[in-house]
C-alpha cells in the first residue's frame, strides 16, 4: 500500500500474511524497501475458524487493532510514524454479536475488495474557490481539497447610518453602532450563497441598454440577409 512522509513523498508499505504450522494461523509482517526505512512491530498472529471467519481480536486500542508499529524513515528531514494502527475490524465482536472482521480465509486467491486512503502526495496549489457559508476553499493538483479560511459578516444594529461610497461599498458612519462580526448564519448575520449575483448589484438601466444594442444588431444582421437574398434572386432572373 502507499503512504506518504510528512513532505509528501511516496513510500510502499508491504503487509506480509505468512502461513504458520498452526491450523488457521498467519503471521503478519510489515516492512518498507531499505531505501524509504525501516519498521519495528510486535509479533502479530492472526487466526481464522473452520469457516474461514477472523477470530483474533487484538487488543488495540483502538480494540481489534494491532498497535506499535513504529517506521523510522531514511530521510532525516520527515517525521517518523510511532504507534502506527493496523485495523482487522470495523466493528469489534460484543457477545452475542460476532462483529466485522476486515479480511476473512477461504480457498481463493488473495485480494483487496475495498481501499480507502487518507494520505496525499505533494501537490501544488491550482485554485481557489467560495464554498456556500463563507468557506474559503484550496484546490489542489492531487484533487484534495482543503479548507484555509472562512469570511466572516458584520452585524449592525442601524444599517441606515451607514454611508455609501460608490460601487455598492459602505462605510460606518458617526452614529453607526458598534458592528459585530461573526460566521456567516449567526447572530442574525446573513448568508454567504456561492456563484450568486446580488440584485443590488445590477444596474437596470445598464443592462436594458446593452439588451437595446443587442437587439438593434440582430435586426440590422437580419436586414443584411434578406437584402442578400433579394440580389441573389436578382441574379438568378438575369440569367433566364
Amino acid at each position: 500500500m502507499d503512504i506518504y512522509d510528512s513532505l509528501g513523498n511516496r513510500h510502499v508499505l508491504t503487509v506480509t500474511y505468512t502461513k504458520t504450522a498452526n491450523p488457521g494461523e498467519w503471521q503478519l509482517s510489515v516492512s518498507l524497501p531499505a531505501s524509504s526505512g525501516t519498521v519495528t512491530a510486535p509479533p502479530m498472529l492472526i487466526t481464522f475458524d473452520a469457516n474461514g471467519m477472523l477470530q483474533t481480536v487484538p487488543a488495540g486500542p483502538p480494540a481489534g487493532s494491532f498497535t506499535g508499529i513504529n517506521i523510522d524513515f531514511v530521510n532525516p528531514a520527515v517525521n517518523d510514524i510511532t504507534n502506527l494502527t493496523y485495523s482487522l475490524w470495523t466493528a469489534v465482536p460484543n457477545p452475542p454479536d460476532p462483529g466485522t472482521p476486515r479480511i476473512t480465509q477461504f480457498a481463493q486467491p488473495s485480494a483487496a475488495s475495498s481501499i480507502v486512503q487518507d494520505g496525499v502526495p505533494a501537490a501544488q496549489l491550482v485554485g481557489v474557490t467560495i464554498g456556500d457559508g463563507g468557506s474559503v476553499l484550496a484546490h489542489y493538483s492531487n484533487g484534495s481539497r482543503v479548507e484555509v479560511a472562512r469570511l466572516a459578516l458584520a452585524s449592525i444594529r442601524n444599517p441606515d447610518s451607514l454611508v455609501a461610497v460608490g460601487n455598492n461599498n459602505f462605510v460606518v458612519g458617526a452614529d453607526t453602532a458598534t458592528p459585530t462580526v461573526g460566521p456567516a448564519n449567526t447572530g442574525g448575520r446573513g448568508a454567504i450563497v456561492s456563484g450568486s449575483l446580488e440584485y443590488s448589484n445590477t444596474d437596470i438601466a445598464e443592462e436594458f441598454t446593452k439588451l437595446i444594442i443587442y437587439q438593434r444588431g440582430y435586426q440590422a444582421n437580419a436586414r443584411v440577409i434578406t437584402t442578400t437574398d433579394e440580389i441573389s434572386e436578382e441574379t438568378i432572373n438575369l440569367k433566364r
